[in-house]
């Protein structure tokens, strides 16, 4: 790889073919535990040997891990993610109205169509009817198709879980992977709700479902192989008793000011938990293009190093832009001189405007591939590099 201030482009990099994109998971798992540490092998043998007594004996298994991950097709975004979305866990995305949460969730499914090439089951459980088969087109989810569901209440979501698995076990597919988008757990009641006269006697009874519901659906995601992508609202925090008596928030990173319906639980069993907020408007004239940025981070990440701040480029209409988004980036780390003309630090030479990135990324195959190379550099030195511990071939460090 080139280094930033070098103009000529990597021998590596010179024979990519032309379609060539940032493979985000290579740049995660570029360090292996397994590969940089030696450990005694007798050490090894003795942590085999607990572990198999253990599950003979006490039906207690090793977590066998995270089976892969759904990108959402964003690649800083999958990079601080450490992938992406983890398949067989419970992901949650937070935020206020129109911060591009329910849009993310649908794009992830949308990749995900794409790169299993329509061999994955996506859904979208839609308690806020307001998802139409339109606009999840407009955002990829194209192969096929697909309806929201509507009409649905906490008891059904779970229900839902269940028919997917049973489906999948009858079907011998248990190994395809599944996304499934709940948008969203605010606005979705318990049958309890929907029938109650007297909404007094309802209080705390969602949040006390959802304990119970939540904690046995895991297993299940995981073993049959389900992203669960939950979108849930961020509302403000109601004290009782006056600022002296105000609870501390047990997601210390979460806004502050902020705080989840749903209780504890869905915080306690989400692998990832992603926040959003919208950071300002963006415009063609001042900016070179129109939509909005949002500022992104993972405020819980079992997958890799949280609260990584960054910013998404969108608009409302095509959803968020991986080609704006990295040219951003770039030009944040200074892998991109910015300017009336901009130029990469690694292809000095080709000058550009703003606005012409998009064709020229896509008819420029010598300008694609510079391009690419930047962004890989700089996901690997400023995000994969400065958030992850170096591995010190020494077991007597262990």
């Amino acid at each position: 790889m080139t280094k930033k201030g070098e103009t000529r482009m990597s021998e590596e990099f010179e024979n990519l073919e032309f379609d060539s994109t940032i493979d985000v998971k290579e740049i995660v798992n570029s360090v292996k535990v397994e590969d940089k540490v030696e450990v005694d092998p007798e050490i090894n043998d003795l942590y085999a040997e607990i572990s198999s007594f253990l599950e003979i004996n006490a039906n207690i298994k090793e977590d066998s891990g995270i089976k892969g991950t759904i990108p959402t097709g964003i690649d800083l975004l999958d990079a601080i993610l450490g992938g992406g979305f983890p398949i067989g866990a419970l992901n949650i995305l937070v935020g206020q109205p129109g911060s591009g949460k329910t849009m993310l969730a649908i794009q992830t499914m949308g990749n995900a169509q794409k790169i299993y090439n329509g061999k994955v089951h996506v859904a979208f459980l839609d308690s806020e009817v307001s998802t139409t088969t339109k606009r999840m087109w407009d955002l990829g989810v194209r192969n096929p198709p697909i309806k929201p569901f509507s009409d649905i209440t906490i008891e059904s979501v779970f229900r839902f879980i269940e028919g997917i698995c049973l489906f999948k076990e009858k079907k011998n597919i248990v190994d395809m992977p599944s996304v499934i988008v709940w948008d969203s757990l605010a606005n979705t009641l318990s049958e309890k709700e929907h029938t109650t006269d007297d909404p007094n006697s309802v209080i705390g009874y969602k949040a006390r479902l959802l304990s119970i519901l939540i904690p046995k659906c895991v297993s299940k995601l995981k073993k049959y192989n389900i992203s669960f992508l939950v979108i849930n609202q961020l509302r403000d925090k109601i004290s009782m008793g006056g600022p002296y008596n105000q609870v501390p928030s047990d997601l210390k990173f979460l806004s502050s000011s902020k705080q989840m319906p749903g209780g504890t639980v869905v915080k306690y069993n989400a692998n990832q938990l992603l926040e959003m907020k919208v950071k300002s408007k963006l415009s063609e004239d001042k900016d070179g293009f129109d939509g909005f940025t949002a500022v992104v981070k993972a405020v819980k990440n079992k997958l890799f190093s949280p609260n990584i701040e960054i910013e998404l480029v969108g608009d409302f209409v095509n959803g968020f832009d991986n080609l704006k988004t990295n040219f951003l980036f770039l030009k944040s780390t200074e892998y991109l001189k910015s300017g009336p003309w901009n130029h990469l630090v690694n292809y000095p030479t080709r000058k550009f405007r703003t606005k012409e990135l998009p064709n020229l990324y896509n008819l420029d195959s010598d300008f694609k591939v510079a391009f690419d190379e930047a962004v890989y550099m700089a996901i690997k030195e400023q995000i994969i590099d400065k958030n992850t511990v170096p591995m010190e071939n020494d077991s007597n460090d262990l």
